[in-house]
């Protein structure tokens, strides 16, 4: 069971503490390098940029089937039951600290640890005006991808614990470790200047054999984020609107350099027609068979292609599968045995999907709670599988998801809400089919997220029609440009009087274009909204069977969660492991930890 490692051993480059009075003898080896010394790889290119390779050893894959942390459980996305283990309970009781020494917790001791990356950058930095037999190309990659994967990590833990002390140089056993921690904002913004110098240096597109190494366009939407959570309110509680003048400035460079207003480097993956899918409906004496049609095109994003040109940055590590994403998604009734949790999302989450006259179901007076799965955004059929539908390569199997049914029976990893993910899950992947999960792209950067985020930014400047000085694109035009790809009109009049009710429609626009790619938690907790009662809830849709009614059952909520998640004020920056915390004074805990 792996385990967090002290802040010190990791950044002097041990993997378990030993005494410092031996340090010399092992800062002669190269961290990470299989005891080749230093001069070793400076007199060889491919061996260095071997050994910088290691720095991306602390890459999180936020779907893995191993990770008992899942971060879409962590938030109203949806729910986990893990099978005999004991680390997503801890995870979801705000036992957060217990956590970093709990078995798979990867989004806590898999990201701690990640301060061996930064040192490996560090060590790169330094030690490039040595390397022999490099053209000037070759330098500049290595380097930045250095700058840029220091910043990534510190960006990591941005989002995290907050602000920290931003190391730039390897250490040595004489040091003085005792830093004291950055602010958000000084941390915020000296990521920012790391991926500037990061995206001087890095090609717009790597040729095939590098696919997966960031370009110049991560490096930009690295920056735009970090300032993006610097000017959001948890972080900026006095609304300074300069934070959001630089977050949505950074955004607006990607955009009009590489984006759709620029060279058209990242573009949106537009439908390429339309799907259905089909639906079993009880009847008084028999069945009946309902299809709905959609806009296509959407799950190509995330899988069945090699790549594609809307990622700017991805887990490329894990395109295989995935990491086994999708038997997060499944249950036991469709994959057997080889299902140790299982996600559903809630049902409270699901109610986000607007229907396809671009209204919120409850400002829709054409919606029917009792026939919810007709005329929704094509997205709520690209992510969200529910009661009836088919899917499995058994052509005469339905989705069971009431009470008792195959995919609902009580059994740990089932579907305890009454729905379940679709979105990262290859079509028959399943136990009968022998069909592998098709290639699948852990996706960090989009270009989606990009409009999104400009979006959130310029409408907290001026309101929704505003555009920043030499844009060409206001506020509601972004977020209208991600709809209009999956055949959504643009955003109701009604929610464009103010800044305040757009802001919540671009909150709802990021929960279901970005489902279960690791934004939620994280918005949520930037935005200031997840320590709200009604994102802590997990509710569960019931069916009884009425052969009356339109979808043959009786549709019902239970009026108290089926599950509720500890999150309060502390919450909002996670703690510091506590060997770290108590180290140095000069390394401060997070507050109520």
């Amino acid at each position: 069971m792996k385990k967090a490692l002290t802040f010190l051993s990791i950044i002097l480059g041990f993997s378990t503490m030993i005494s410092l009075s031996s340090c010399e003898d092992y800062l002669d080896k190269v961290q990470d390098s299989a005891g080749l010394t230093e001069q070793d790889l400076l007199e060889d290119y491919f061996k260095f940029r071997q050994y910088e390779d290691g720095m991306y050893q602390h890459l999180q894959n936020y779907l893995s089937a191993g990770d008992y942390s899942y971060i879409a459980a962590l938030c109203d996305e949806g729910y986990v039951n893990s099978i005999n283990w004991e680390t997503m309970p801890i995870a979801q009781s705000g036992d957060w600290l217990r956590a970093y020494d709990t078995g798979q917790a990867l989004q806590f001791y898999g990201v701690w640890n990640a301060w061996s990356s930064i040192r490996i950058a560090n060590r790169v930095i330094e030690l490039l005006p040595q390397l022999e037999n490099a053209t000037q190309s070759e330098l500049d990659e290595l380097k930045g991808q250095a700058h840029f994967m220091r910043a990534w990590y510190y960006y990591e833990f941005l989002k995290r614990q907050g602000g920290m002390p931003y190391i730039t140089h390897s250490f040595e056993a004489s040091d003085d470790f005792a830093l004291p921690r950055l602010s958000f904002e000084e941390t915020a913004l000296k990521i920012a200047a790391d991926c500037d110098s990061a995206a001087v240096l890095l090609p717009e597109r790597w040729d095939i054999q590098n696919l997966g190494r960031p370009e110049k366009g991560a490096a930009m939407a690295v920056k735009a984020s970090a300032l993006l959570f610097s000017a959001s309110p948890t972080n900026n509680p006095s609304n300074a609107v300069t934070k959001w003048e630089l977050a949505a400035q950074a955004s607006w460079d990607l955009l009009s350099q590489l984006g759709p207003n620029g060279n058209n480097r990242y573009k949106l993956l537009q439908s390429n027609g339309t799907d259905q899918i089909t639906y079993k409906i009880p009847t008084a004496d028999s069945e009946r068979y309902e299809t709905i049609e959609y806009a296509s095109g959407f799950d190509s994003i995330f899988m069945y292609q090699p790549y594609h040109d809307e990622i700017i940055w991805e887990n490329y590590a894990a395109v295989t599968d995935g990491g086994g994403a999708y038997r997060v998604l499944t249950t036991r009734s469709i994959e057997g045995n080889n299902v140790t949790q299982g996600f559903t999302p809630s049902a409270n989450f699901v109610d986000n999907f607007e229907t396809s006259n671009g209204l919120a179901i409850e400002d829709d007076p054409a919606f029917d709670d009792q026939n919810p799965y007709i005329n929704r955004d094509s997205r709520f059929y690209h992510s969200i599988l529910f009661n009836g539908e088919r899917w499995t390569s058994q052509s005469g199997k339905y989705l069971e998801l009431f009470a008792g049914g195959s995919e609902r029976d009580n059994q740990p990893a089932d579907a305890h809400l009454g729905y379940m993910a679709r979105k990262f899950w290859g079509k028959n992947v399943d136990q009968w089919s022998g069909t592998s999960a098709p290639q699948t792209h852990i996706i960090y950067f989009r270009l989606a997220d990009i409009l999104l985020q400009y979006a959130e930014a310029a409408n907290e400047i001026g309101g929704p029609n505003h555009s920043i000085a030499g844009a060409s694109l206001t506020a509601v035009d972004a977020v209208n440009m991600v709809r209009a790809r999956v055949n959504m009109p643009p955003v109701n009049a009604s929610y464009l009087t103010n800044t305040d009710t757009f802001r919540e429609r671009i909150k709802n626009e990021r929960a279901v274009e970005l489902f279960l790619e690791g934004k939620r938690f994280f918005d949520l907790s930037r935005w200031g909204d997840a320590h709200k009662t009604e994102f802590k809830q997990h509710f569960a849709d019931n069916f009884t069977l009425d052969p009356s009614a339109p979808t043959g059952y009786i549709i019902n909520r239970n009026s108290t969660p089926y599950f509720s998640r500890t999150f309060d004020q502390k919450h909002y920056k996670w703690p510091v492991p506590l060997t770290d915390a108590l180290m140095f004074e000069e390394f401060d805990q997070n507050p109520g930890w």
